[in-house]
C-alpha cells in the first residue's frame, strides 16, 4: 500500500476540515412545521446527471462524476472548459493554444506527444461530448465556448462500455439548455476585463427561447462573441543560421543573412476570439415521442504564440520570439439530432450527428534552424554552403475533418428490479491534413517548386506547391467503428445493486498519403520523399477488434450514504507510422489499455447540509502510446508503445452549507503514478519508477461563499484558492522537465435584484505564474502559462 507523505496528509486534513469540492453548493430552502412554527433549513442542491445514459440523482450514481450547473458556471465566470478543469483536481490539460488542447484525468497520460505540426496524432484518452454527440478529435480537440449550458459533467475513470474509445481515462460532457415549450425566456451577459501586462478582454453572449406552438414546438437560440486578450509579447529579435547547425558539417559560410522580426514584434500577441451560435428546435410529437434538432456553428480565431520562452522572459514580462505570422482560423459546424420515445414499454433513443471542421493557420518554425540537419542544404548555396539566405521558416496548415455518428439505444424501465440498457454505435471519421513547410531562403538557394509524388494519395490537385515549400505532409486518415454495447443491472435487495456491462468493437483504420521534399531539379521529378501508400501497402487499412468489460456493485447503506465498487476497462485504438522502416520505426503502433479498480462513497450529513464524496482507485496503464520527434532516429515524428505504469489515487469532495449565509467547498486529489515496465523501444524513456507526466501528486481547491441580503438586493462574495503540485511534462528522457508547483486565488463579488446581476472579479489575485505545460519540439523550450492577474466585471440578465 502506498504511503501518503506529510504535505499530502496536511492538505487532505485541511481540505476535509474546510469542505471539499467545486461541485454545486447552492442553498435551497425547505419548510418545516413544528409546534406551529416555521423554520427554514438550507440544503445542498443535487444535480440530475445522465452519466449512465439515464437521468439520475448525482448522489445515487455509483460513479465518480463531478457536475456543475449552468448557474454555477455563470457565477464563477466560466466560459471555456479550460477554465472549468482549472478547478478540478485530478484533471489537467496542456497544449499549444486554444483548439490544440489535450485533457488528462487521474494521471492517465504519456505526456505531450511532440507531434505539433505534423497533422498526425493518436486518439485522446478523454472523450468529449456535446450532449449526445462525440466531438473528440485526434490532435485538435474542439474548443467549444460554454454558452447557455445546463451543466458540465466530468466522468472519472474508464467509461468504455457506454462511451467507447477515447473514454479511456474519463469522459467530459457539455449539456446544453434545451428549448422550453411553454415559456418565453431571454437573457444574456456582457463583460470586460483587463489582464496585467496584457490587453482588454470582452465578451457578449445571449439566449432566446421562443415557444412557437404551445406545448408542442419551441426553438432556442444562443449566440456569443468573446475575445481573450493577449499577455505574451512577441519580442523584437534578429536571427540567422547558426554555425552550430549540424548540417553545416564544420563549414563556415562567408555570409549568413540576418532577419529581424520588426514588422511582427507586438505586445499582447496571443489573442483568441470565439464567435458563434447554437440553434435548437424541440418538437413534442405526442405524449410518447419527441424530436430535438440542434446546430452549432463556431469560429475560433487565434493570433500569436500562447507559449512563452523562459530564456527571454521574467515573471512580469512573458515573451516569445517569432519571425513569421502565427495565426489560426478554426471553424466548426455540428448538426445533431435526438429522437426519443416509448415503443412496446421500452425507451428508444436514436442519436445522430454530423461534424464538419476546417482549420487553416500558420505557425512560425524558425527555431528549427538550430537543429534541422538539412536546413543548410535548403537555405544556402550548394555545394559549399558559402552563402546562406533567409532563415525564416513557416508552416501553413490545412486540417479538415468530417464525422458521421449514429447510435440507437434501448432501455427498459429504470424502476424495474432487473433492467437493461444497450445499443449499437456507428462512427465514420475522415481527417485530411496538408501542412506546407516553407523555407524562405530556399528560393534564393535555387530550389524549384515541390511537386507531389506521382501515384500517391494527395489532397492537392497534383500541381506544384507554392514557391518556398521545400517539404509537405499530405495525408488522409480514415476511421470507421461499429460497436455493440450494453449494461444489465439487478437489485439483489432493496439496498444492493449489481451491474455488469460490455462493449464489443470493430474499428477499421487507414492512412494514406505522402511527405515529399524539394529538389534543385526543375519539373515534377518527385522521386524524393516518403510515399506512405507504398510503405504501408498491404497493412492499411487494418481492423482492430475486441471486447471491454465493466462490473459494479452499489450498496445504499441508508438514504444518506451509498458505497460502490467498480472494475472497468478502457482503450485507445492504435495507428500507423508514416516513417515506417526508417531507423527501425515500426509500421504500426498498438492499442493501449487501462484497467481500473475503484472504491467510492457518496454521503450526506446534517440533513443534507454537509456532503462528503470520494473514491480510491488503482489503474494499470499498459502499452502506453507516445509520440516522438527524435532527429537521431528520423526527421519525422512517429508513435511507439513505450511501457506500462501503475496509478494509485485518492480523491474527495465535500460541500458544507455551514450557516444560512456561508457555504464552504473544495476538492482534493492525490495521485501516485509510477512507470513499471519499459519494453525494447526506439525511444529513450525515463527510468522505471518515474512519475507519469501531467500527474501532480497533490492538487486541491478550497473556497467559500457568503450570502447577504442588502435591502432589495442580494449580494454574494466568493473566494477560491487552488494549489497544484509539481509535475513532469514527458516520458521521453531528453524532453523531460519538472514544472514547479503553483497556487492561484480567484475573488468575486456579485450584487443582484430581480433579473439583473452585476459581478466584479479578480482572477489570479496574487498574480502567480503557473506553468501549465511545456515542451521543446523545435529546439526552443516553451511554457504554457496561467493567465496573469485579471480584473473585470460581468453584467447578466435573465428574463
Amino acid at each position: 500500500m502506498y504511503q501518503i507523505n506529510r504535505p499530502v496528509k496536511t492538505a487532505l486534513t485541511m481540505a476535509i476540515a474546510l469542505a471539499l469540492s467545486n461541485g454545486t453548493v447552492q442553498a435551497q430552502e425547505k419548510s418545516k412545521v413544528e409546534d406551529k412554527k416555521v423554520e427554514t433549513e438550507r440544503q445542498i442542491e443535487t444535480i440530475v446527471v445522465t452519466s449512465t445514459r439515464r437521468a439520475e440523482n448525482q448522489q445515487t450514481v455509483p460513479l465518480a462524476v463531478q457536475a456543475m450547473s449552468g448557474a454555477k458556471l455563470q457565477e464563477l465566470g466560466i466560459d471555456s472548459f479550460e477554465d472549468y478543469i482549472a478547478l478540478l483536481p485530478g484533471v489537467s490539460s496542456e497544449g499549444q493554444a486554444p483548439g490544440k488542447q489535450e485533457t488528462y484525468i487521474r494521471g492517465v497520460s504519456a505526456g505531450r506527444s511532440d507531434v505539433r505540426l505534423a497533422g498526425i496524432g493518436g486518439e485522446p484518452s478523454v472523450a468529449f461530448y456535446l450532449d449526445e454527440a462525440p466531438i473528440t478529435t485526434p490532435g485538435r480537440n474542439i474548443d467549444l465556448y460554454a454558452v447557455d449550458l445546463q451543466r458540465i459533467e466530468v466522468l472519472k475513470g474508464p467509461q468504455g462500455t457506454l462511451f467507447g474509445a477515447s473514454s479511456q481515462a474519463g469522459t467530459v460532457r457539455l449539456i446544453t439548455n434545451k428549448p422550453v415549450l411553454d415559456e418565453f425566456r431571454a437573457g444574456g451577459e456582457v463583460g470586460m476585463s483587463s489582464t496585467k501586462s496584457g490587453g482588454i478582454s470582452n465578451k457578449t453572449e445571449g439566449y432566446l427561447n421562443i415557444p412557437i406552438v404551445d406545448d408542442t414546438f419551441a426553438i432556442r437560440i444562443a449566440a456569443y462573441n468573446s475575445t481573450d486578450a493577449g499577455f505574451i509579447d512577441n519580442a523584437l529579435s534578429t536571427t540567422q543560421l547558426p554555425l552550430t547547425n549540424p548540417g553545416l558539417g564544420g563549414s563556415v559560410p562567408s555570409s549568413r543573412q540576418a532577419v529581424s522580426n520588426a514588422t511582427l514584434a507586438k505586445d499582447d500577441y496571443n489573442e483568441a476570439t470565439h464567435r458563434g451560435m447554437r440553434v435548437s428546435a424541440l418538437w413534442q410529437i405526442n405524449n410518447d415521442w419527441d424530436l430535438l434538432i440542434q446546430h452549432t456553428n463556431q469560429q475560433l480565431d487565434t493570433e500569436g504564440s500562447f507559449e512563452y520562452d523562459p530564456a527571454i522572459s521574467t515573471e512580469d514580462d512573458l515573451n516569445a520570439s517569432t519571425f513569421s505570422p502565427t495565426e489560426g482560423d478554426d471553424q466548426v459546424d455540428l448538426t445533431q439530432w435526438t429522437l426519443n420515445g416509448m415503443l412496446g414499454g421500452l425507451e428508444v433513443i436514436y442519436n445522430g450527428s454530423f461534424t464538419s471542421r476546417t482549420f487553416q493557420g500558420n505557425t512560425d518554425y524558425t527555431a528549427y534552424i538550430e537543429i534541422g540537419p538539412y536546413v543548410p542544404y535548403y537555405t544556402c548555396s550548394y555545394p559549399g554552403y558559402d552563402e546562406c539566405f533567409s532563415p525564416v521558416m513557416t508552416t501553413s496548415e490545412q486540417f479538415e475533418t468530417e464525422r458521421v455518428v449514429h447510435e440507437i439505444r434501448v432501455a427498459t424501465n429504470a424502476e424495474d428490479r432487473f433492467r437493461a440498457i444497450g445499443g449499437v454505435f456507428y462512427d465514420d471519421q475522415q481527417l485530411n491534413t496538408l501542412t506546407d513547410f516553407n523555407y524562405a531562403g530556399s528560393i534564393a538557394a535555387g530550389f524549384s517548386p515541390n511537386f507531389p509524388i506521382p501515384g500517391a494519395f494527395t489532397n492537392t490537385d497534383g500541381s506544384a506547391r507554392p514557391p518556398g515549400v521545400t517539404y509537405f505532409n499530405d495525408y488522409q486518415t480514415d476511421r470507421e467503428e461499429l460497436s455493440v454495447f450494453g449494461e444489465l443491472a439487478y437489485d439483489v435487495t432493496d439496498d444492493v445493486t449489481v451491474t455488469v456491462g460490455a462493449r464489443h468493437y470493430e474499428i477499421e483504420m487507414g492512412l494514406m498519403g505522402q511527405s515529399p521534399f524539394g529538389q534543385r531539379a526543375s519539373g515534377p521529378e518527385a522521386d524524393a520523399g516518403t510515399n506512405v501508400d507504398s510503405r504501408l501497402a498491404g497493412l492499411t487499412p487494418a481492423t482492430i477488434s475486441g471486447t471491454i468489460y465493466k462490473a459494479n456493485i452499489r450498496w445504499k447503506m441508508n438514504a444518506d450514504a451509498m458505497f460502490y465498487g467498480t472494475y472497468s476497462e478502457g482503450f485507445r485504438g492504435g495507428g500507423f507510422n508514416r516513417s515506417a522502416g526508417t531507423g527501425g520505426i515500426p509500421a504500426t503502433f498498438d492499442t493501449d489499455t487501462v484497467v481500473s479498480v475503484e472504491f467510492g462513497w457518496k454521503t450526506a450529513w446534517l440533513d443534507n447540509t454537509l456532503r462528503f464524496n470520494g473514491a480510491i482507485y488503482n489503474v494499470d496503464f499498459s502499452d502506453m502510446q507516445q509520440g516522438v520527434l527524435d532527429l537521431s532516429i528520423a526527421n519525422n515524428s512517429f508513435f511507439d508503445n513505450v511501457g506500462s505504469s501503475e496509478i494509485n489515487g485518492l480523491e474527495s469532495e465535500l460541500n458544507w452549507a455551514a450557516t444560512d449565509n456561508v457555504d464552504l467547498f473544495g476538492s482534493f486529489s492525490y495521485i501516485d503514478s509510477e512507470l513499471t515496465d519499459i519494453p525494447n523501444t526506439l525511444v529513450n524513456i525515463t527510468p522505471v519508477g518515474s512519475n507519469l507526466p501531467y500527474a501532480p501528486e497533490s492538487e486541491g481547491v478550497i473556497g467559500g461563499r457568503y450570502y447577504q441580503e442588502i435591502g432589495d438586493f442580494s449580494a454574494v462574495f466568493q473566494g477560491v484558492f487552488k494549489w497544484t503540485d509539481s509535475r513532469f511534462n514527458s516520458l521521453v528522457d531528453a524532453d523531460r522537465v519538472e514544472l514547479p508547483s503553483y497556487t492561484q486565488v480567484n475573488l468575486s463579488a456579485s450584487i443582484g435584484k430581480d433579473d439583473w446581476k452585476a459581478t466584479f472579479f479578480i482572477d489570479n489575485a496574487t498574480d502567480s505564474l503557473g506553468q501549465v505545460a511545456a515542451g521543446s519540439a523545435d529546439n526552443v523550450f516553451r511554457v504554457s502559462p496561467t493567465r496573469p492577474r485579471t480584473i473585470g466585471f460581468r453584467l447578466s440578465y435573465d428574463y
